[in-house]
């Protein structure tokens, strides 16, 4: 039964959010509506998140904070997430020599974006196929996160080689995830592998 209502509730995760994309994607040169657009990524995705905890699972919030491994190993997380986030740098310095650093108020979105990214994906999609026992869940969980970048992609133009990209790394923060057991590991490598992105556009 828990296993239909997890399959339900992703259903209705990707069609509200497939439509609010859709519908609603302003540019970051439209502060206004861009940072409502923001506001409105968080409470969806981390809303409905605590929703399914509270009403599904009925778990209380301290048990929700240790099921999405946010207090457990904090500064090991954060001690990975900062070198991964050299690491990433260090490369991407190597491979493009152009960076244009004004990206104005993506410098603080990034980041809470990533979070609420690797709360929805790792802490709780790949847990919950964890938990049922779904085999190469981490895989599955890749394969969920490049899904939800279709609207995006629709919107942007992406070519396979982005949906492939976006499947890596979703991956790669996965199994980082995983060998933590901390959720600050891959957001502060999520946060900052975006930024680098868009410091070169």
């Amino acid at each position: 039964m828990t296993k239909s209502k997890f399959v339900h509730f992703i259903l209705i995760f990707y069609m509200g959010w497939a439509i609010k994309e859709l519908t609603f994607h302003p540019k970051v040169s439209d502060l206004g509506l861009y940072l409502l657009s923001v506001l409105i990524k968080l409470i969806f995705w981390i809303g409905l998140v605590i929703i399914y905890f509270v009403c599904i699972d009925q778990l209380r919030m301290q048990q929700i904070i240790s099921y999405l491994k946010l207090k457990p190993n904090v500064i090991k997380g954060v001690f990975i997430g900062g070198i991964i986030g050299f690491v990433l740098v260090v490369i991407e310095l190597a491979i493009f020599k152009g960076f244009s650093f004004d990206i104005g108020i993506r410098w603080i979105i990034t980041p809470l974006a990533a979070f609420s990214e690797e709360v929805v994906f790792r802490g709780f999609v790949m847990n919950k196929l964890r938990d049922h026992r779904v085999k190469g869940y981490n895989f599955i969980q890749a394969i969920l996160f490049m899904g939800i970048h279709f609207p995006i992609g629709i919107i942007s133009g992406y070519s396979l080689l982005n949906y492939v990209t976006i499947f890596l790394v979703g991956y790669i923060l996965g199994f980082i995830y995983k060998k933590t057991s901390s959720i600050w590991a891959p957001t502060i490598g999520h946060s900052v592998y975006n930024i680098l992105v868009y410091l070169r556009q």
